[in-house]
């Protein structure tokens, strides 16, 4: 069964809810405030019964200056909205309010209902219908239906009843993926026995009983322990249905009005979104760049800083792109609709569109972001994917953030991202990230050019660590560790880089030393063989010979082939010179459990500062640990000490 949402508008006291009333048989005053001033301050709710297998309900929004705010919960994202205008008072301030609104907020169709038809005679309704008619003009309600009806008297409902059927009948079916699923909370109270309830109207997606949700933008997760629709209790609730969700793992206190249920991970809390502004036409208020005002949205209500981004001042009947930097996180979706109000006093003034939830924050007057928004407003979704991946690459994001940053679904997002691969502007990372080709191509070049620079300068040691690779290649894109290893892996995969004995090179380099360090190399190592424990500092070596790097490579590129043993930071030893070290150490320590630096020098027949040298390095490495002059065992000899 489709589900429609219709929503009324309209100045206060222009008959909406005895409307509602005669089409539905529901009373939507439900308050006994409502009932005692004779308005409606909280949104009503009623179902229209038809024979055409249609949910429809009907949301009777408030008409009073002072109720704005709820008004707005209830109109945003309806499909049919009823503008109400009284024939024996003609178009009110609040009318015009309440249709600026419905503009602002991208409504599309509409119908033009002209109550109270028992109380007008001609002249009235002529004048009426020409205030009407001049208001709308140029809108979306310009060609829209227009009829006049008495509540009082029953007259012509029948007739709109089914002038809304037909104007409902081709509406555009809702996205009702369940990941996509959403209810922004205009309701929250308890039942005894029943426990938490929130209400709301479903905008997009689907949900069933025993689902897990999340409060955003607190990000809560809760479960679906029941939901009513229309007062039935149903087991799956699907997009454009009002729908009251019974909470498990969530108390009433810790609910308020203008949260939103989503999936988790679905949404993101944002302190900065990018968006839209357009002001109305005959504001008399100016919208100045850091200006802080109020933001409605769905339910809820935020104040912000308004960053104009290509300019200082937005006045009437103009739009810009701003970005809105919040005091606390909210949470939206791109494309969301939203009025803006005049901070004090608090009145609308404008309203527009977000194009981009989390963003980052932007200098003004940048052409690359104002050229990007223009994209994010206007470009198919092939092309708002494309630029968001290039904005993005940095964060090798998944296509599941993609998707949720687009508002699209995950299945919509892998095609879009599956046909920009085929056309090689963009790369999939390990099993489902990606890179546009663009910062790829920066990204594998920086690599190149730091590998190349890399061998130019180290003739004997030939792969860089992966710690300094990826120190350098995080410095240059800010990648995280998980994405530094994504990064690796797809350069060795494209035969830019290789690894090898655990370091990084370019790939297809000549591993073989030349003759000149061969001949070194072994002369260096037999240097080591014959000094026994009497080892040379290797900065002393090394100045000994006309390049004293190349031998400090050499050293270092043996330490890592096993072929030296690093003492510590100023001395290498022959390994089967520290075998005998370590020998002689253990023998002592497997009997007595301890050793001094005397008996140590003694049983090696060496000076004390070799033999303090190379306990320092069984201490240091936590083998051994010194207890004032004794060093005492704490672990069993290893098998080999780098």
């Amino acid at each position: 069964m489709r589900n429609i949402i219709i929503g009324t508008a309209g100045h206060v006291d222009h008959g909406k809810t005895c409307l509602i009333q005669a089409l539905t048989g529901t009373d939507t005053d439900r308050l006994a405030e409502e009932k005692k001033r004779g308005i409606t301050i909280e949104n009503g709710f009623a179902s229209l019964p038809n024979d055409e297998g249609l949910r429809i309900g009907i949301i009777d929004v408030p008409g009073h200056e002072k109720f704005i705010r709820n008004m707005l919960a209830g109109i945003g994202g309806i499909d049919l909205v009823l503008l109400v205008i009284a024939l024996d008072e003609g178009v009110m301030p609040q009318t015009r309010e309440h249709f600026d609104i419905l503009k602002s907020l991208g409504i599309q169709k509409g119908i033009l209902v002209f109550t109270k038809k028992d109380l007008a005679d001609e002249e009235l309704t002529q004048m009426a219908m020409d205030e009407a008619e001049a208001m709308v003009k140029g809108s979306f309600l310009e060609n829209a239906p227009r009829i006049c009806v008495s509540a009082y008297t029953g007259e012509n409902i029948a007739e709109l009843k089914q002038l809304i059927l037909e104007n409902v009948r081709d509406t555009a079916v809702r996205r009702d993926e369940p990941e996509m699923f959403r209810l922004p909370v205009d309701r929250v109270f308890s039942l005894k026995g029943v426990g938490t309830i929130v209400t709301g109207t479903l905008i997009e997606g689907s949900c069933r009983t025993g689902d897990e949700l999340m409060i955003y933008p607190e990000q809560k997760r809760v479960r679906v322990r029941g939901m009513q629709s229309y007062n039935q209790s149903v087991e799956e609730a699907s997009a454009g249905q009002r729908t009251a969700l019974n909470l498990a793992d969530v108390r009433k206190d810790e609910l308020s009005r203008g949260e939103v249920l989503a999936r988790p991970g679905q949404l993101i809390p944002s302190l900065m979104l990018d968006a839209k502004v357009r002001l109305f036409d005959d504001t008399s208020r100016v919208l100045k760049n850091n200006s802080r005002v109020h933001i409605s949205f769905g339910a809820a209500r935020a104040v912000c800083k308004a960053v104009l981004l290509d300019r200082s001042e937005l006045h009437a009947g103009e739009e810009a792109y701003v970005q809105l930097r919040f005091e606390e996180p909210v949470a939206v979706r791109k494309g969301d609709r939203f009025i803006i109000l005049f901070y004090s006093p608090v009145e609308s003034f404008g309203g527009g569109v977000f194009l981009e939830a989390d963003a980052r924050k932007h200098r003004r007057n940048q052409e690359a972001v104002l050229r990007g928004l223009a994209i994010k407003e206007q470009g198919t979704d092939a092309e708002q994917l494309e630029e968001e991946l290039h904005e993005y690459s940095a964060e090798i994001p998944p296509a599941g953030e993609l998707a949720v940053r687009l508002n699209l679904s995950l299945t919509r997002t892998n095609e879009l991202l599956e046909n920009l691969r085929e056309k090689k502007r963009a790369i999939v990372i390990g099993t489902d990230r990606y890179i546009h080709m663009d910062y790829w191509k920066v990204i594998a070049a920086y690599a190149e050019r730091l590998l190349k620079a890399f061998h130019e300068e180290n003739s004997v040691i030939q792969q860089m660590e992966k710690a300094e690779f990826y120190s350098r290649i995080s410095a240059k894109f800010a990648l995280q560790k998980n994405q530094q290893e994504l990064v690796l892996h797809e350069l060795t995969k494209r035969k830019i880089l290789q690894i090898e004995r655990g370091g990084v090179m370019l790939y297809g380099v000549d591993m073989t030393p030349d003759a000149e360090i061969a001949r070194l190399t072994e002369e260096l190592l037999a240097v080591y063989r014959e000094a026994g424990f009497a080892v040379p500092y290797t900065e002393k070596l090394a100045a000994q010979y006309p390049n004293p790097r190349q031998v400090r490579q050499i050293l270092m590129e043996q330490w890592k082939r096993g072929n030296l043993i690093r003492v510590d930071a100023t001395a290498y030893m022959a390994p089967e010179h520290w075998k005998y070290v370590t020998d002689v150490l253990y023998e002592k320590l497997d009997r007595d459990g301890q050793i001094t630096l005397a008996e140590f020098r003694d049983l090696l027949h060496t000076s004390r500062k070799y033999s303090q040298m190379f306990l320092e390095a069984f201490d240091r490495r936590k083998y051994t640990k010194m207890e004032g002059d004794i060093h005492v065992k704490i672990k069993d000899r290893p098998d080999q000490l780098q």
